[in-house]
């Protein structure tokens, strides 16, 4: 009896509790919540608006409940304690727990802060149905929405994406054009990810899962579907192979659009050169599905490939001969690639096909006999082509080796001293160490060149290519650091230094030149020692061997230099690195190699950098300032500086 009336007191109490006579009414709540200026600060110390507009909420589906309806436990004004965030889920249990089983409602519960709630869907006070054009839940509305999160910059899964999120793709799809045109019947974003329950494409639960695209596209293109469902790739998704491919891979995710469109995946040059080949050109595609293990598909080395590969969109594509939706095996007496069936495929373009159309391979092979008449004359021409070819380069440098053996014995007889030993050594070690930093530093950036594949398609080849790289590394800094000491503390080097360093009158000179070799006036410019394009060169020379070892060590000894500098500035370093090594290695291919190799003066190669000397001729025509004073020297010998070897 005791316990009875217990009860009876409890319920009592909680019916008191409960009673709205107590609670709060809504022109008590407006008192304060009405006026324009109330504002509070959220947990991250923002302001925020505490102002409610009344009309708001009474146009809204809630429109006609009290304030305390999702406000629950304001009882007492003004509040005593901070009130609860409302909970949706009083009403809406099966909705709650779907957002709750789904990905955002998972990150809402982990405290991110792009998490969405209710409320950024649904609105706070004037919550429309979303059978209402002027709910953001609306079907049309849906795009805008969800591109609040998933769109350019904004933040996804709390990382920042700098590309075009999905909600910009579908805009600019063929769905989102027709929703912009008022066609709310047509796929949303709700449609293929669901409204509450969101899941993420991996999760296998979500109906845009990999394995499960196929069904979810059906709802709108159902006879695509069963003709999918015989094809090779959707028996293989049947099977559970989820790398076959399924309607995104050749339609794209967010982005379909129609085949006429050139940037559309299923435009019929991108079937060729992208869409298709991206599976078809893999190795990792032979073991598993038992086809031709190539980086590149045959079909692209012959004519219809070539052409189509180069936008040409009526020629034939796989899609032409393979079908789109139905693609089946050779061996199945349906496929359009059957033999017996050939014919007809290949009568679709050319009218004349017979039989002869089909007496050889669909994808030609030349590398194997299985092509056998294609395979014989491949192996006839690449034994050929060296033969004659390498030939015609024999010849050509057997002719080529006489005159560069007696322009050597001409410069090794010169009698005026241009460059000493010291300086001649010096600059073959600057050559070897140089074209050593430039090959092996350009492999590492074009690893699959062929010029570099021999080095750079291993573990040890890699090894040894970041070693040799080193070792001249430095040896490149010792040369530089000695022929700094030689330019300043030698007696020879200062000479030099004086005579390469850049004067106004090498700009006069440069316009004087360059009005000679067009014909504007007759008489050559006189050059001193250096003329101004071997000046221009040792100072490039010098700023891009300074630039190259400041980049260089911090990327050697990254993890010493990042303690004390930020890893965008090695970024920095790794670009510059970089660009100057091709800006230095072009200079000397077109710059240098001109004036070593191609002038027309000095061809076939100038060997006054091996030798030391040139000719008076030489001398006189190109440098006669130069040939003046040693003229002068000789005529008033008290006058010569001794030469330091």
């Amino acid at each position: 009896m005791k316990s009875f009336n217990k009860n009876i007191v409890i319920l009592i109490i909680l019916l008191i509790a409960c009673s709205p006579a107590l609670a709060q009414t809504d022109e008590e709540c407006l008192m304060c919540h009405g006026e324009k200026d109330l504002t509070s600060t959220d947990e991250a110390g923002k302001e925020i608006s505490l102002f409610v507009d009344y009309s708001f909420l009474q146009g809204s589906i809630h429109g006609g409940f009290e304030c305390i309806t999702c406000h629950s436990g304001v009882l007492a004004e003004p509040h005593e304690t901070k009130p609860g965030k409302v909970d949706c889920g009083t009403c809406h249990d099966n909705a709650a727990q779907m957002f709750f089983a789904g990905i955002h409602g998972k990150r809402y519960e982990q405290g991110f802060n792009s998490a969405p709630g209710c409320i950024n869907c649904h609105g706070y006070h004037n919550v429309k149905a979303v059978e209402d054009p002027e709910s953001e839940a609306y079907r049309g509305n849906q795009p805008i929405l969800c591109g609040k999160c998933h769109s350019k910059s904004a933040l996804v899964g709390g990382l920042k994406r700098d590309d075009l999120g999905p909600a910009e793709l579908y805009k600019r799809s063929v769905h989102g054009k027709l929703v912009q045109e008022g066609m709310v019947d047509i796929l949303v974003c709700s449609d293929c990810h669901q409204s509450h329950q969101t899941r993420s494409s991996l999760d296998p639960e979500s109906p845009s899962f990999r394995g499960k695209i196929p069904q979810l596209c059906s709802d709108c293109h159902p006879d695509v579907y069963e003709e999918y469902k015989k094809d090779v790739h959707g028996k293989a998704i049947q099977a559970g192979i989820l790398t076959a491919a399924v309607c995104i891979d050749c339609h794209g995710a967010h982005s379909i659009q129609t085949s006429k469109e050139p940037t559309s995946l299923t435009y019929p040059p991108n079937i060729t050169r992208v869409t298709c080949s991206r599976c078809h050109s893999e190795e990792r595609i032979g073991g598993r599905y038992a086809v031709a293990t190539k980086r590149k598909t045959p079909y692209t080395d012959l004519y219809h490939g070539v052409v189509s590969t180069a936008g040409d969109p009526d020629a034939a594509s796989c899609a032409d001969c393979h079908g789109n939706h139905n693609i089946l095996s050779s061996s199945d007496p349906n496929s359009a690639t059957h033999k017996d069936n050939l014919s007809q495929t290949c009568g679709k373009c050319h009218s004349n096909a017979g039989p002869n159309f089909v007496k050889g391979s669909l994808h030609l092979e030349p590398q194997t006999k299985k092509d056998i008449g294609v395979w014989l004359i491949r192996r006839i021409y690449l034994l050929l082509i060296p033969l004659i070819i390498g030939g015609m380069l024999l010849h050509n440098l057997i002719v080529m080796l006489k005159y560069v053996v007696k322009r050597f014995k001409g410069s090794a007889s010169d009698t005026i001293i241009r460059f000493t030993r010291n300086e001649i050594i010096q600059h073959l070690i600057l050559l070897v160490t140089f074209t050593t930093l430039a090959y092996t530093g350009l492999a590492l950036r074009f690893p699959d060149w062929w010029i570099f594949s021999w080095m750079t398609h291993s573990e040890a080849g890699m090894a040894f290519r970041g070693l040799v790289h080193r070792i001249a590394g430095v040896i490149f800094i010792l040369v530089c650091l000695y022929h700094l000491y030689y330019i300043l503390f030698t007696k020879r080097g200062k000479e030099q230094f004086r005579k390469i360093f850049p004067l106004p009158e090498d700009i006069i000179l440069l316009i004087k030149n360059i009005s000679y070799h067009l014909g504007l006036i007759r008489e050559r410019p006189g050059f001193d020692h250096y003329d101004y394009a071997e000046k221009a060169e040792f100072w490039a020379l010098i700023w891009g061997a300074g630039v190259m070892i400041v980049t260089g060590l911090p990327l050697w000894f990254e993890n010493f230099f990042l303690g004390f500098m930020p890893i965008w500035l090695l970024d920095v370093f790794k670009s510059v690195h970089f660009y100057e090594a091709v800006l230095a290695t072009t200079a000397i291919v077109v710059w240098h190699f001109f004036s070593v190799f191609l002038h027309p003066d000095i061809y076939p190669v100038n060997f006054s950098m091996l030798t030391g000397r040139v000719s008076e001729e030489e001398l006189m025509e190109k440098h006669p300032k130069e040939f003046t004073r040693l003229q002068i020297q000789e005529t008033h010998p008290e006058e010569e500086e001794e030469e330091e070897g």
